[in-house]
């Protein structure tokens, strides 16, 4: 077992970011391309920035929500200069997990590597390396009325409340998939014990479809559930239960963090992906009455179901 480092979060109000830089390499799932990423501590107020490697020219896309570029299988950011990075999700999951508001992350491909399909690997190295509680106040994104979009049978919709929770239903065609739900509480430790390995998945039947757009082409056994009529390809199957409805509520984490900011609010949802979680964001930004941006103090912490002793945390 890898025991996160031992901190103890006396307040949950102030900036955070890693204790020392990180690297992972491996393949883009869309792309199939070789991808090196080292992620960097950063100043208070920095935000949360991507650094093309590869690029010499206007290669630092910030994660905000102006910057967000609708895409059907992931999710993307791009900045003013059309200089994008993709597959961002699973990283985010992590960060919004730990509540890391600071970090440079550096790239030398426009797609984030796949790991095996889920924040495992993101999350396990981040515990290792351990976080910086910063000097300055973080801010949150607090949802003040009922935002919702709605898409034929699919919906989603973020409520107010004092802290994030989720509550994500799914309905697959597929019996073996099918019909699921999960409601879930953010914190770190709900997200290390129940989330964060759940894997990505496709059925494969989609997939020569898939490689035909374009996308798919880094996918395979070692990074996807791979469902076939009513069978798991994968030699070791599932790695808990509802792995399938876990992995949509691992996205929506990870979109969630879209816009860089921490959210105080109920999500629902019924059958989401990145495409709808994305335009739920835009959505929130569009109107001012939808949201309050607050920069807290010990004073003025909203209620919280954040865990403050991380010491019992564990990654296996």
């Amino acid at each position: 077992m890898n025991i996160i480092n031992s901190q103890i979060f006396n307040n949950n109000s102030y900036q955070k970011t890693i204790c020392s830089p990180v690297s992972f390499s491996g393949v883009g799932i869309h792309s199939g391309k070789a991808v090196n990423m080292s992620l960097y501590p950063a100043d208070e107020d920095f935000g949360i920035v991507f650094k093309r490697t590869d690029l010499d020219l206007n290669n630092k896309i910030k994660v905000v929500s102006e910057n967000i570029d609708f895409s059907k299988y992931c999710s993307k950011l791009k900045n003013k200069n059309g200089v994008c990075v993709s597959t961002v999700e699973h990283l985010l999951a992590s960060l919004h997990s730990f509540d890391i508001n600071n970090l440079l992350i550096e790239i030398n491909s426009s797609e984030l590597p796949a790991m095996d399909g889920s924040s495992y690997e993101f999350t396990k190295k981040l515990a290792q390396v351990g976080l910086q509680i910063q000097k300055k106040s973080k801010k949150v994104l607090k949802i003040h009325r009922k935002v919702s979009i709605k898409d034929g049978t699919r919906s989603i919709k973020v409520l107010p409340s004092t802290h994030l929770s989720f509550s994500i239903k799914i309905n697959f065609t597929n019996n073996l998939i099918g019909k699921d739900e999960y409601i879930y509480t953010h914190n770190t430790q709900n997200f290390i014990e129940d989330i964060c390995y759940a894997r990505t998945f496709c059925l494969a039947k989609d997939i020569g479809k898939l490689r035909a757009s374009g996308f798919g082409l880094g996918g395979n056994l070692n990074n996807a559930i791979v469902v076939k009529d009513n069978q798991i390809l994968n030699d070791t199957g599932l790695k808990c239960n509802k792995e399938f409805v876990k992995h949509k509520l691992l996205d929506c984490v990870g979109d969630f963090y879209m816009s860089g900011l921490p959210i105080l609010g109920s999500i629902h949802a019924i059958q989401p992906g990145h495409e709808l979680n994305n335009r739920l964001i835009k959505k929130i930004f569009q109107n001012k009455n939808n949201f309050e941006i607050i920069e807290l103090n010990p004073y003025n912490l909203p209620i919280s179901h954040q865990e403050n002793n991380l010491n019992n945390i564990n990654v296996a």
